[in-house]
Order: C-alpha cells, then sequence, then structure tokens
C-alpha cells in the first residue's frame, strides 16, 4: 500500500529537545520503525513537523538580532525543512543499508499556497518552540506540558511543488516533502510570496496524500492513540471512529485545536476526499496500527 506517513515532533524531537545530538538520536528510532513498513512492501511518502526546531530558530534570531539581520518566520520554516529533512534522509538512508534495501532517499523544499484572506492570520492558533513554566503574551498553555509561544496557521490550498513530487516517487524513491506543513505562500499579481505562519502538518499530508493517492495517512504521535476527554480522570481511548463519530466529537471540542484538533480534521478530510483508512498512533505503534492492533483508525 502507499502510505503518507507524518511525522510528529516526538519523532524529530523528543520531549522537545531539538538539540542535533538529540534529533539524530530520536530519527534513527524513526528511520528503525519506518523501514520495517519498507519491508512490508509499503510505499513510503514522509512528511514531518517543525514546531520545535523552528521556535529554536526564531529563538536564536531574537538572541542575535542586534548583529545578525532576522529572517521572516517562512524563511525559517525553509530552514527548518531543510534541518530536519537533512537529518531524516542521511538516518534513513543508513538504516536502509543495514537492512540490505537499496532505495533512494530525497528531500524537496517544498512550497505551500494559502489563502492571504484565511481568518487563521487574525487568530493563531499553532504552538511552536519549547514550553515555558510561566505565562508569557501570545503564548497558550497546553495540558501537563506549559506554556508556548503561536502563530497563525492557515489552511493548506495546494503544494506548488507537486509535479516534481509525483516525478520523484514514480521510479519508487522514498521523498520527504511538505516538511512543517510546508513554506506557506500566497499569490500576489502572478508572483509567490512567504507569509509568516506555519501550515499544521498533519493537514497538509492530507492535502499531500490527495496528491499523491495514498492508501492510508498514517499520523504518527507522541500518543498512542485518540482520546476522548484527554488528560481528565475519565479519559477514554478510542480503537476506531466512523467518519460521522470524528465530525461529532471535533464539532463537540473533544479536539484541541493545538494538538488533536487538526489531526483529526486531516484524517477527516483524508476520508473525505477518497481515502481508504487514516490512523493515528505513536512511532512506537505504527507497524501494530497498520495491523489493526493498536492506534485509532478513522474510516468511513
Amino acid at each position: 500500500m502507499k502510505l503518507v506517513i507524518a511525522l510528529g515532533g516526538n519523532a524529530i524531537a523528543r520531549n522537545g529537545d531539538a538539540s542535533y545530538k538529540e534529533q539524530v538520536k530520536a530519527v534513527r528510532k524513526t528511520a528503525k520503525q519506518i523501514v520495517k513498513l519498507i519491508k512490508a512492501r509499503h510505499k513510503i511518502i514522509i512528511t514531518h513537523g517543525n514546531g520545535p526546531q523552528v521556535g529554536n530558530i526564531l529563538l536564536r534570531q531574537e538572541k542575535s538580532k542586534k548583529s545578525i539581520p532576522p529572517m521572516p518566520l517562512s524563511v525559517c520554516g525553509a530552514e527548518s525543512q531543510g534541518e530536519i529533512g537533512y537529518i531524516i534522509q542521511q538516518q534513513l538512508d543508513n538504516e536502509l543499508k543495514r537492512a540490505g534495501i537499496k532505495k533512494e532517499v530525497v528531500t524537496l523544499v517544498t512550497q505551500v499556497l494559502v489563502d492571504k484572506r484565511d481568518p487563521a492570520f487574525k487568530k493563531p492558533t499553532k504552538p511552536i518552540g519549547p514550553f515555558y513554566k510561566k505565562k508569557k503574551k501570545g503564548f497558550v498553555y497546553q495540558t501537563g506540558k506549559g506554556w508556548r509561544r503561536v502563530v497563525p496557521s492557515p489552511k493548506p490550498k495546494n503544494i506548488i511543488e507537486k509535479k516534481e513530487i509525483m516525478d520523484l516517487i514514480k521510479p519508487g524513491r522514498i521523498v520527504i516533502s511538505c516538511g512543517g506543513g510546508g513554506i506557506p505562500v500566497i499569490m500576489k499579481r502572478k508572483e509567490l510570496i512567504g507569509v509568516d505562519a506555519v501550515i499544521d502538518k498533519d493537514r497538509a499530508a492530507a492535502l499531500l496524500a490527495k496528491i499523491v493517492k495514498a492508501d492510508i495517512l498514517l499520523i504518527l504521535t507522541d500518543v498512542d492513540g485518540v482520546y476522548l476527554n484527554f488528560g481528565k480522570r475519565n479519559q477514554k481511548k478510542i480503537r476506531k471512529l466512523k467518519l460521522a463519530e470524528a465530525q461529532k466529537y471535533l464539532k463537540a471540542e473533544q479536539f484541541p485545536a493545538g494538538s488533536m484538533g487538526p489531526k483529526i480534521e486531516a484524517c477527516i478530510q483524508f476520508i473525505k476526499q477518497g481515502g481508504n483508512k487514516a490512523i493515528i498512533t505513536s512511532l512506537e505503534k505504527a507497524d501494530a496500527a497498520l495491523k489493526g492492533k493498536s492506534g485509532t483508525m478513522i474510516i468511513q
């Protein structure tokens, strides 16, 4: 089957630690899991988040802005695509060689078109960067973790490099694209212009899955599935969700906008556009989830 795998921050930077050493360590574990799926003859397209990394890039800019000109958030997103793509590409290539599998891995810096009139620009919801113990202006609290900076997160409309992605995957390459949700751009006077925002990687993954005609959208995050009343005493894990149920719980605000909400929205979008099934689970349970033994499955 053809899988679009959306890697969350935990698969790249454990507990938000985006140091180079920890990213390599986390991605090495991720690569081992992905190779298991490749051995099972699945075709793989990868996308990933960039919250901790792009947040750290912004922090470095703030601390050095008196001596080094800061870059806009769109450029910071491009930097994080190169950074994370390089690490995933290298570790996956190493793991494929250890397994005796001959496959090319390539990272594509990707732009994603958004609507300049998207209401998200007036209401930032996307958390990025490290967690803080104290509340700050422009920050939001995430249950059990702390306060985090939020930025606009417009919905993806199209992938600018979609033809290039299709050309790369046809010969059987493993393509890493739309990193961090893609670099958000708008069209102005027939020219592409970057905007200060971060596109949710799960929404971008659903769009990518549609373009490449994937069978399954596999969202890997830091929890083993979807829970009702998450973080409360009466929390309950859901093993299977039908489309109508997912829509009902989303409307009832069971899934917060800054965490599980976009993942459920992405799954709903994928199923509506003809996808077979979507799965939300942890990295360690990916193989088991594909076999129906773990995670949360969303179906028609």
